[in-house]
């Protein structure tokens, strides 16, 4: 045997041998953080809070609501008001009444503030209250879209009666600008919505006079606009054995509508031409609602003998042409859904994610206590916590 051969036989001393298991456990660990480690890279995205102490006190049984339009700013509604607070928490501005059980309603830098069964509407911008709208019979339901155009569906003696009103005047209660009656007691009135522009009503109604029937209408608001058509009606879509949850503008002429079977996209910009788009529904839609750009909906109870139906808890998020972008499974049935900033905000109970609409978590967080909401307010790492008592702005520690 010669020398070279020996010389590769001779014995590792015990310092070669742990910088050789140094520099494999450091490659191993660079390969672990690279390619293996996705258990890790989810625990990374768990949120650490940083509690600002910027926040808003009210009583255990008080009924409140919130909204962001993501401008540094959120609107608190009670039940002796509304506050438009900073997410420095600076009072912007206060507007004060008596409400038994407000609901709010916001789009855009826009929010409405109503109660169901009584007569009155108020309607806040950015600076403050821009008009109240009055009516005579009681209030079942409104929306108010991000140009400050208020939608209600009110119950009348005879039936139902729908009404408009536009931003700008002071005096609400004489101008309405539109006006609709329902007059047969077979036909409830669901769902109504007004364009960005001002210039198209979508209503949704559900027709129980044979078998039910949901009907969505698309009709112009201003008799100025509608060319002689009765009621500026100019498009009416029936869906058999479905019923209407609700219908949307988005910001442009497009027009979202939920059934508990589908969900359709139309453009009233393209008059009668029927729908974009629908997406077939397996499973009963938990939670719906409406982005920028996208809409999102959490899988509920699974429909008889559907196959494809799928388990509780899958939030699925789809453009405006209806491409679905992505999808993300909580693991159990929701109790909460908004999107804002480009992102969805998930909750099951306690546990929060916020999702990109590509179905990426981008964090997640546990809360200690019971949570009544919780938004968005100025990125997707600021957000407003209400708990039983108190809502805190929290910022994400990275």
């Amino acid at each position: 045997m010669d020398s070279s051969t020996k010389k590769q036989k001779r014995k590792l001393t015990p310092a070669k041998m742990m910088l050789i298991a140094s520099g494999l456990l450091i490659v191993f660990a660079v390969i672990q953080y690279f390619v293996l480690d996705l258990a890790g890279a989810e625990a990374r995205q768990d949120l650490r809070m940083s509690d600002t102490e910027i926040g808003i006190s009210y009583g255990f049984d008080m009924q409140v609501s919130f909204y962001s339009p993501g401008g540094r700013h959120f609107f608190f509604a009670a039940r002796d008001g509304v506050q438009n607070i900073s997410s420095t928490g600076e009072l912007r501005w206060q507007h004060g009444f008596t409400m038994s059980q407000p609901d709010m309603v916001g789009r855009g830098g826009m929010v409405a503030v109503g109660e169901r069964g009584e007569r009155q509407v108020y309607v806040f911008g950015p600076a403050g209250l821009l008009y109240i709208a009055d009516f005579p019979h009681p209030l079942l339901y409104f929306s108010i879209n991000g140009s400050g155009y208020l939608s209600v569906i009110l119950r009348t003696d005879a039936g139902y009666e729908l009404r408009v009103f536009s931003p700008g005047n002071p005096h609400q209660d004489r101008a309405y600008i539109y006006r609709a009656l329902i007059n047969d007691a077979n036909v409830f009135p669901f769902t109504v919505d007004v364009s960005a522009c001002g210039t198209y009503i979508v209503k949704g109604f559900v027709d129980v006079n044979t078998l039910m029937t949901s009907r969505v209408t698309f009709s112009y608001i201003r008799r100025v606009d509608s060319r002689g058509m009765p009621d500026g009606l100019f498009a009416s879509y029936n869906f058999r054995d479905e019923l209407i949850l609700r219908a949307r503008f988005t910001d442009s002429q497009r027009v979202i509508v939920l059934t508990d079977h589908q969900i359709i996209g139309f453009d009233v910009g393209k008059g009668t031409q029927g729908p974009l788009w629908s997406i077939p529904l397996h499973n009963m839609p938990d939670k719906f609602d409406i982005g920028e750009t996208h809409f999102a909906f959490v899988t509920g109870s699974q429909f008889l003998n559907r196959p494809e139906a799928e388990s509780a808890g899958i939030v699925h998020i789809y453009d405006f042409n209806g491409n679905l972008t992505g999808s993300y499974d909580l693991g159990r049935r929701a109790t909460h859904l908004s999107m804002g900033l480009g992102a969805v905000l998930a909750g099951t109970d306690r546990t929060f994610y916020a999702i990109n609409t590509q179905g990426t978590r981008l964090w997640s967080y546990s809360a200690i206590q019971d949570v009544q909401d919780m938004i968005f307010l100025d990125n997707t790492d600021t957000i407003l916590l209400a708990g039983g008592a108190r809502a805190t702005v929290m910022r994400r520690l990275r």
